[in-house]
């Protein structure tokens, strides 16, 4: 089955937004599902808020502010100004699924970092358990080390579980957080990276939208598997292979 669109190239389809941002031509605020074709002012309810548009030709997008309006705190540019390509991230992918084979036996000190990559390690939900050996977990405790305001915090599990219910966050991420392991007095840093919560009914909206924006029925397909995969490595970084395929097939058999 050949995944096709049939909708003018121009037009975008909002897969997901953070926060709100207005059509300034329509008065409305950007909905996942809607069909957009920018020509027109958007203003920006915060400095945070974001879309992801997906094209006529398969191509995600960012909607986001410019670092030019960080700097001068500007709400309201014009669409051409937000919009930027969403950087594909094949060797990411790759490494999703290389994942496959070390969670097999379990991680180790050796493979974590490769495990969690350097750029953004996400959690569908609030809760989720490392893929750890188990002479690892009694060896080690797993640490995350970060900024919390002007302050440090550290986070520290014995039985290497991240719950987000546990981290002193406001939002849904933490952008620079130390990952690091404690054997004793010993600490072992691993790597730094942002560490992000995705809501799964909010991924499962935008992978209905997803496929209402390319005109396909939710049915268990290869092929159907793969572009949500894309989706989710492209916008939302490392993902444990386990959890991404679970959340793919438990949407598409819902």
């Amino acid at each position: 089955m050949k995944l096709s669109f049939a909708q003018n190239p121009e037009t975008f389809d909002i897969i997901s937004t953070t926060g709100k941002i207005i059509d300034k031509r329509s008065g409305k605020a950007l909905q996942i599902g809607d069909k957009v074709s920018f020509q027109t002012e958007l203003e920006f309810g915060s400095l945070h808020d974001r879309a992801i548009l997906l094209n006529s030709t398969k191509q995600k997008y960012h909607l986001e502010l410019p670092l030019s309006s960080f700097v001068n705190s500007q709400l309201t540019v014009t669409s051409n100004q937000a919009l930027k390509p969403v950087k594909g991230r094949p060797a990411l992918l790759t490494g999703i699924r290389g994942n496959t084979v070390m969670v097999n036996d379990g991680l180790c000190p050796q493979t974590l970092k490769e495990y969690f990559h350097i750029d953004t390690f996400t959690i569908v939900g609030t809760n989720f358990k490392l893929p750890v050996k188990t002479q690892d977990t009694k060896k080690y405790d797993l640490v995350l080390r970060y900024k919390n305001g002007n302050n440090y915090e550290e986070f520290t599990s014995t039985d290497f579980r991240i719950s987000k219910n546990d981290l002193k966050i406001q939002g849904e991420r933490i952008t620079e957080c130390h990952i690091l392991l404690r054997e004793g007095d010993i600490t072992i840093p691993i790597t730094t990276l942002t560490l992000f919560f995705v809501d799964e009914k909010q991924l499962f909206q935008e992978f209905e939208a997803i496929l209402n924006a390319i005109g396909q029925k939710k049915v268990v397909n290869n092929e159907i598997r793969e572009f949500l995969s894309d989706y989710c490595s492209d916008v939302y970084g490392m993902i444990d292979v386990r959890v991404l395929f679970t959340a793919i097939n438990d949407f598409l058999e819902l």
